[in-house]
């Protein structure tokens, strides 16, 4: 590699770069190609740097680029292609390169238009004289930032300097010296806010509930055209039924139910398989697993029990398992063990807290059950996808009885969709205080409700994940909504395109005759039949939970 450097730049209007290219040792006989690539870049302070680059090939031709690169951004392109033999004594070639010190520039500028709460996209697009028409795009974004941890000095640091001083000179042995120079760190505070300048601000901010809340819209007519379809996962093959009943629960791992068969053949190649479901456009996968039959004269009937596709992570089809953390862990990390290497992500919306070595353990569980006991710890339940086979851990109550009033549901049902309203009371002692705690390596909490004179306790909770002061609260948060007078209103309703799955842990808000509540959904049970005329008939019951 060659490398030319020039200081000065020159008056004239050609090239003063003369390059030589001297044969030296006799050459092989056979031709190579020479290719020389010269950047040469030009700023404002007259330095300019050429970097020639020499590559050696056995073609016949020779391929010099410049690129000269302005400090106004205009760029240049030239390239000259010539031959060179290798079996030359010498080789001269002058290369001429026009130099020009300065460039007009047109530039079109244009307004800048503010809006509040809205973003605005600016284009400046210049021109030049010698080169091609170059567009650039300016992005302007308006808007809140997202929160992060912002720090500041407390005591701002004196400007000052260090001195070195050697006194004592080096022995005559050789001897490698380290100097150290160690400083202490400024003492600073850190908060959780809007980044963005000196003021907070963020205080002030109201809270924004973005949440849109499910609701199908009043008609006087709804047309159904209900759908139900049947296929094995592993081939996609058909299989006929006419009668599926399936239903989850909070407090389960995994959904249960039963289907009926069209004929026994249907019935022997849906055992022991993972069934396709899709009901009104949603998509459920089911393990078919213990066939029954039943024989009449002129009637006979074939069935088998069904159970959500999380169960595949359960017994029989997972042997029982023992864990012990050795070494610290979270939450997440626990769970996230517990679905090693079985094909399922964990999708953790409980707050996260350390848990210590050795504080945690279980004997004799499958995965599937191990996830339910470490759920149950925190107050929280399973919320599975069978589709995405994905398992959301989510509180068992969203929001608490006591406080529906202000929340946003998650979805809205109205009197026109409400096939059936039952309604059933409980009546249970309510309380307003509870202690949990830990074992060996756990705390102590004591959870009261807020606003309460905190006198009816409730039992104590003593479980070994309890290490942590938010363990604590989210399980006794959990305890507290449990007691109390409860209200259970059985719905049934339809499966619509504007209606999904009403899921257990969503917060409902119904409107019935002259009543307009909140609860939380405790059950949902899904129906689809289709009788011997064909007519298909699809429902969803729900069961929602309410303090009274």
């Amino acid at each position: 590699m060659v490398q030319l450097r020039f200081k000065y730049p020159c008056s004239k209007q050609t090239s003063p770069v003369l390059v030589f290219f001297n044969s030296g040792p006799e050459p092989e006989p056979e031709d190579k190609e020479v290719a020389i690539f010269c950047d040469i870049a030009y700023s404002n302070n007259d330095n300019y740097a050429v970097l020639v680059g020499l590559q050696y090939t056995n073609a016949l031709s020779l391929d010099t680029i410049y690129q000269m690169s302005w400090a106004n951004a205009v760029a240049l392109h030239r390239e000259t292609s010539l031959l060179w033999h290798a079996n030359q004594t010498a080789i001269e070639q002058q290369i001429n390169t026009d130099w020009k010190s300065s460039m007009s520039v047109i530039t079109k500028e244009s307004e800048f238009r503010w809006s509040k709460g809205q973003a605005k996209y600016v284009e400046t697009t210049q021109v030049w004289r010698e080169a091609s028409q170059h567009e650039t795009a300016l992005c302007i974004y308006y808007g809140p930032s997202e929160r992060a941890y912002i720090c500041y000095r407390v005591n701002h640091p004196r400007k000052g300097k260090v001195i070195v001083r050697f006194d004592n000179a080096l022995n005559a042995t050789p001897q490698i010296g380290v100097v150290e120079l160690r400083m202490s760190p400024y003492e600073k505070v850190c908060y959780w806010g809007l980044p963005g300048g000196p003021v907070r601000s963020d205080d002030d901010i109201p809270p924004i509930d973005s949440k849109i809340p499910i609701e199908p819209q009043i008609q006087r007519y709804y047309l159904m055209q209900p759908s139900i379809s049947c296929n094995r996962l592993s081939d996609d093959l058909k299989i006929l039924i006419n009668n599926i009943t399936c239903t989850w629960q909070r407090g389960q791992f995994a959904a249960t139910g039963n289907i009926k068969f069209c004929s026994r053949i249907d019935m022997e190649r849906a055992i022991g398989q993972q069934l396709k479901l899709i009901i009104n456009g949603y998509e459920f996968i089911m393990i078919c697993e213990q066939p029954s039959t039943s024989n009449r004269f002129a009637n006979n009937s074939y069935s088998a029990s069904i159970r959500s596709r999380f169960a595949e992570l359960a017994a029989p089809y997972q042997r029982e398992r023992n864990y012990v953390n050795t070494v610290d862990k979270t939450l997440a990390g626990i769970m996230t063990d517990i679905l090693e290497n079985t094909g399922w992500t964990l999708d953790n919306q409980m707050i996260d807290y350390p848990i210590p070595d050795g504080a945690f353990s279980y004997r004799g569980l499958t995965p599937a059950a191990a996830l339910l006991k470490v759920a149950s710890s925190i107050g929280a339940i399973l919320d599975i996808n069978d589709t995405t086979r994905t398992v959301s851990v989510v509180p068992e109550w969203p929001v608490n009885p006591w406080s529906t009033e202000q929340a946003t549901p998650d979805v809205i049902l109205n009197d026109a969709l409400i096939l059936e309203h039952n309604t059933r009371d409980t009546i249970q002692p309510e309380h307003n205080v509870v202690f949990v705690r830990g074992e060996q390596q756990g705390v102590a909490c004591k959870i009261k409700r807020q606003g309460t004179p905190a006198t009816d306790y409730a039992r104590d909770i003593v479980d070994n994940l309890i290490t942590d002061i938010q363990a604590a609260r989210q399980r006794g948060t959990c305890e507290l909504a449990r007691s109390g007078n409860k209200r259970t209103a059985t719905i049934r309703t339809k499966l619509k395109a504007d209606l999904p799955p009403i899921r257990p842990g969503m917060l409902s808000g119904v409107r019935f005759e002259d009543e307009l509540y909140k609860a939380t959904v405790d059950s949902l049970a899904i129906s689809a039949s289709i009788s011997n005329q064909g007519a298909i008939m699809v429902n969803q019951t729900i069961q929602a939970v309410r303090n009274v």
